[in-house]
């Protein structure tokens, strides 16, 4: 076979070696698999050095579809929570302010997707005046106490790749351990399915969905519940993450509303095990609480 030219040859050369060069830098530069916790649970903890970016459930009322890390805890507590309220709804003219002091949700890592968590607020207060009836009333005590837990289906490590999603499901189960006049006296229970997706411009954007079994508004019997919610938020100075969120829920208890809220809140970490938080939630019809404050912080160990 005939020899090829020189000059070709070493365009040829230069072709394959660029081809292998593209080559090695592309497998530089891919992301690295994600580190095997299948091995990890709550007896054998995930070392430090592997651990997930710290996520919370709170301020906002869209849940993340991240897990703690097996074998380790994450306190989130809420220094306050305060929701006032002014009812002109349906004929009425009263107001509510309810504070919330101690708010405490602990969640632990079980397995490498799975956590449990349980929540409770330690002290609750309620303020009632009903301008109809000319009636005030004053109640404290304990708050009921929520269990559950979160499974991740997917995206468990939270990644900063952008498209990249997480999903996850979530039961709840209320357990009505409050007084009569602070709750409702009954078992409520709640599923949950928070999802979040990173967006261009280091934007991202988190969704839930849930369905409940709950007590309707004169405590009278069980209707169903759904909520639904979008919060998209962004680091804006430094390490502070604000957000903005929507929120609205349904029921099927006939002649009612829906109620939807409008959410503005932050987070700032202060290192890797530990986060502050804020959020206003203002009510945006009539049916909703009118306005929303709370403050707290959210500790790994």
């Amino acid at each position: 076979m005939e020899a090829l030219p020189r000059n070709i040859a070493a365009a040829i050369a230069c072709a394959l070696l660029s081809g292998s060069g593209l080559a090695l830098a592309d497998e530089s530069n891919a992301t690295a698999p994600a580190a095997d916790k299948s091995g990890y649970w709550l007896f054998a903890p995930v070392p430090e050095a592997e651990l997930r970016g710290m996520d919370t459930d709170r301020p906002n009322k869209t849940n993340t579809p991240h897990t703690i890390d097996a074998g380790h805890v994450q306190l989130e507590a809420g220094f306050f929570d305060h929701v006032h309220n002014r009812d002109r709804y349906q004929g009425a003219d009263a107001r509510t302010d309810a504070l919330a002091l101690g708010h405490v949700n602990l969640r632990v890592g079980v397995l490498d997707t799975l956590e449990l968590n349980a929540a409770i607020d330690s002290v609750d207060f309620l303020w009632t005046k009903d301008y109809l009836a000319g009636q005030s009333t004053r109640q404290r005590g304990i708050g009921d106490i929520v269990v559950g837990g979160k499974l991740n289906l997917w995206g468990a490590e939270g990644g900063d790749e952008v498209w990249s999603t997480a999903l996850a499901v979530q039961p709840q189960w209320k357990v009505p351990t409050a007084r009569q006049d602070l709750g409702n006296g009954h078992n409520e229970f709640f599923f949950g399915v928070p999802f979040a997706i990173n967006l261009p411009a280091d934007f991202h954007l988190g969704a839930q969905t849930t369905v409940s079994r709950e007590r309707n508004r004169g405590n009278a019997g069980d209707v169903t519940g759904w909520q639904n919610s979008l919060s998209l938020d962004r680091v804006v100075v430094g390490a502070l993450d604000v957000y903005v969120e929507y929120w609205m829920h349904l029921s099927s208890e006939r002649h009612v509303e829906a109620q939807h809220t409008a959410d503005i809140g932050f987070t700032y970490p202060l290192g890797d095990n530990i986060v502050l938080d804020m959020g206003v939630n203002l009510g945006l019809n009539k049916a909703s609480n009118t306005v929303e404050w709370l403050a707290g912080a959210s500790v790994r160990f």
